[in-house]
């Protein structure tokens, strides 16, 4: 699954690496007009120590002409799995050394970008990119309290291909492929952070459903 990712992520690249450089004129035009905020939610897959993980993402931010995108979000590993456990032996009331599993969690905090280099009616091609900052951790619980070890801080790139198709005017499907790049102590945590990434995604636009159902509201007007 890995190698199948590598081999259409290089591929995507190659193929927009000509199209897909944002010109001033087109950046200049954007941030020309008002700017209107968004939110999204969405899930992206990918590997940890060549099992599948599940990230989970909150962001928002402003939206510049449906062309730039800038905003803040949260992310984490969620549901944590059993695949990257981590067996640790601790002293249980008795005195006695007992063995436990130690959750892996991992959360940060990130700024993202956006930039739409094709348009149409119905298709819509960008490269978002996302830097992010936070934690990776194993939790356990001992004597009904909760103990930590291993912590470290990591550093988060996220460069990535997404493709929509908006199937009517408030709905769409949509394919990202990306590949997250983090920079932590591998000797500490033991586990591969760095790995590719995708997502299917099934796409509501809430801006427009608001503009159809409610044309003069104020909420309309300022999405």
């Amino acid at each position: 699954m890995q190698k199948c990712l590598y081999i259409f992520l290089f591929l995507c690249l190659l193929s927009t690496s000509t199209i897909a450089q944002p010109t001033l004129d087109t950046i200049k035009l954007s941030l020309k007009q008002k700017p209107h905020l968004f939110g999204k939610f969405d899930s992206r897959n990918s590997f940890i120590d060549n099992s599948r993980a599940k990230i989970f993402g909150l962001k928002t931010g402003l939206n510049f002409g449906n062309r730039l995108y800038f905003g803040i979000g949260y992310n984490q590993l969620n549901p944590p799995s059993k695949d990257f456990d981590k067996i640790i032996y601790i002293e249980n009331s008795s005195g006695q050394l007992e063995r436990t599993a130690a959750v892996l969690r991992l959360a940060y905090i990130s700024v993202h970008a956006e930039y739409v280099f094709y348009q149409t009616k119905h298709w819509e091609l960008s490269m978002p990119l996302q830097f992010g900052v936070g934690q990776s951790y194993y939790k356990y619980n001992q004597f009904g309290k909760r103990k930590v070890i291993e912590k470290d801080y990591n550093f988060i790139y996220e460069p990535a291909i997404s493709v929509e198709y908006k199937f009517v005017k408030w709905a769409g499907v949509g394919v990202d492929v990306g590949y997250r790049f983090m920079f932590t102590s591998y000797k500490k945590l033991n586990q591969k952070f760095t790995s590719p990434t995708y997502a299917f995604k099934f796409l509501l636009y809430y801006n427009e459903i608001v503009k159809s159902v409610f044309p003069n509201s104020k909420l309309a007007k300022r999405i």
